[in-house]
């Protein structure tokens, strides 16, 4: 991560700031035994704010039985989380009012309101009633860390929000490769500096990769990801894949039925026209949901006929399902050799049958067992965890899976890359190892006992399924090529190149 960029962003002066009665109200309601009177009172004494939150309540979004008169009654009828929701999300627009006249607010707010409207729906849908509030902010303020990219960085992140087009996951990567950093790590900085709790600052940090978020905030993470989902669906031309990939990832990771995802696409489609009124926020001309949905399934079946009716979302899943219920590398937190043996079987079931790609990446790490016998097994956990960082760092935005394999040795899934991506990425790896490694492992007399990687690269393609009788075929090409690597000096890459007997 780009430390000083970083601090950079955070000391501009033109970042989204809360107003001083959303800094109270998140004091006020991080105390479990918290005053409802009390809270009330601190609200109150923003005519505005409380009015606002008085007609959201009797909004058909709550579906009061008798009319709520008061911020008092609103907590009384419905509890601290829709009040306290409503009052930091109200706040949180407010704070950016006059911020970014050339920023695309209304791409900004259609995907906050949307996704925040889903996530409340599909929490209550699976259950998860208790994150329900919890995960509507979290999804409105998913993308906070955008607009204080944009404000403190202007044309040069403008740029990398043109190249992206309005992909979040190009986005992302995008991010990383030119900064170092991305909106989801600035924004989970900006709330932890408005002292946000937890629950909101993990899943803000973690939105576009909600299976790598820690603790109970996890969960909060995979709504606000399966939100973005439902606005993907509402918003983009390609509706068909949208929908598919809604449907495998709410089933994985939340257990939601298809059935249930469509009809959270037609309420969030009804709610966002009243809701985008009463938060005085542009999102557009509404968009009709039976229609999308109709033309999405209708692209559902055009796809199915033109694959042969492979799934292409095994591809997806094999990057983003419930691995947090296989082991994981308790050291490094990085997935352990049942993800990775799940997610090569499902790169290479799709690849095998479609016109795309997957990509198994082999690296050996050299130089980490001599660095453990000098200076300690302390220095050398912490230089395995800054490795980790960075494979995370170079792979993730590709839609990469980490897994740790060995005690020195990683293996990285990339559906849908090919061979030249993959080597240019590892070729970017060593570089940063490179640099790296002299923060590592400096000895006492402060001579260098460097770390290195060595890594071999295998893709199966259109052009080369003819090698590959299995994914096993396939796992042992990348291996082989990483001997190779090793035997050619160290330090370097190696791609496996089928070719075919003269």
């Amino acid at each position: 991560m780009n430390a000083e960029l970083l601090e950079e962003i955070l000391a501009c002066p033109r970042l989204p700031s809360l107003p001083v009665i959303a800094l109270e109200v998140i004091e006020l309601t991080s105390d479990p035994n918290v005053s409802m009177d009390e809270l009330a009172d601190k609200i109150q004494c923003d005519q505005a704010l409380s009015a606002k939150i008085v007609r959201t309540v009797n909004s058909s979004f709550y579906g009061l039985r008798q009319p709520c008169g008061s911020v008092r009654k609103a907590l009384v009828m419905l509890g601290l989380g829709p009040v306290k929701t409503l009052a930091l999300g109200f706040s949180l627009v407010s704070g950016m009012e006059g911020l970014g006249q050339s920023f695309d607010w209304v791409g900004y707010w259609r995907r906050g309101l949307y996704s925040a409207l889903a996530a409340r729906s599909l929490a209550e849908a699976s259950g998860q009633q208790a994150v329900a509030d919890e995960s509507f902010l979290a999804a409105l303020m998913q993308d906070i860390g955008m607009v204080a990219m944009y404000e403190a960085m202007g044309t040069s992140y403008a740029d990398v929000l043109a190249q992206s087009a309005g992909d979040h996951r190009q986005l992302l990567r995008r991010e990383v490769e030119t900064f170092e950093i991305s909106h989801a790590d600035v924004g989970a900085l900006l709330a932890q500096r408005w002292r946000m709790p937890q629950q909101l600052v993990i899943p803000i940090k973690y939105h576009e990769k909600p299976t790598a978020a820690p603790g109970e905030a996890s969960s909060i993470a995979r709504l606000v990801s399966l939100g973005a989902l439902v606005h993907d669906v509402l918003t983009c031309v390609e509706s068909g894949a949208a929908l598919r990939k809604l449907y495998d990832r709410a089933k994985s990771l939340c257990g939601i039925e298809p059935s249930v995802c469509e009809e959270v696409v037609r309420t969030v489609s009804v709610h966002a026209v009243e809701m985008s009124r009463l938060f005085k926020i542009d999102t557009g001309t509404r968009t009709n949901a039976e229609a999308l949905l109709t033309e999405a399934e209708r692209q559902l079946v055009e796809m199915s006929k033109s694959r042969g009716g492979a799934s292409a979302a095994l591809l997806d899943a094999a990057t983003d399902q419930t691995f947090s219920r296989l082991p994981r590398d308790p050291l490094t937190g990085a997935a352990g050799q049942e993800a990775f043996t799940v997610a090569v079987s499902r790169a290479f079931q799709v690849a095998s049958v479609e016109d795309r790609a997957a990509t198994v990446v082999h690296i050996a790490v050299e130089g980490l067992e001599n660095l453990r016998q000098h200076l300690g097994e302390v220095v050398g956990d912490e230089a395995l965890m800054g490795l980790v960082t960075l494979l995370n760092r170079e792979f993730e935005p590709m839609g990469g899976l980490v897994c740790r394999v060995g005690q020195a040795v990683f293996s990285v899934v990339l559906p849908d890359v090919g061979r030249r991506e993959a080597v240019r990425a590892l070729e970017d790896l060593r570089e940063r190892v490179r640099a790296a490694s002299a923060h590592w492992s400096p000895d006492s007399q402060g001579a260098r006992l460097p770390i290195s990687v060595c890594a071999g690269v295998a893709t199966i393609d259109p052009s080369s399924r003819w090698a590959f009788s299995d994914q096993k075929s396939l796992v042992g090409a990348s291996a082989r090529a990483t001997q190779v690597a090793r035997a050619s000096g160290g330090d370097c890459v190696r791609a496996f190149v089928p070719r075919r007997a003269a």
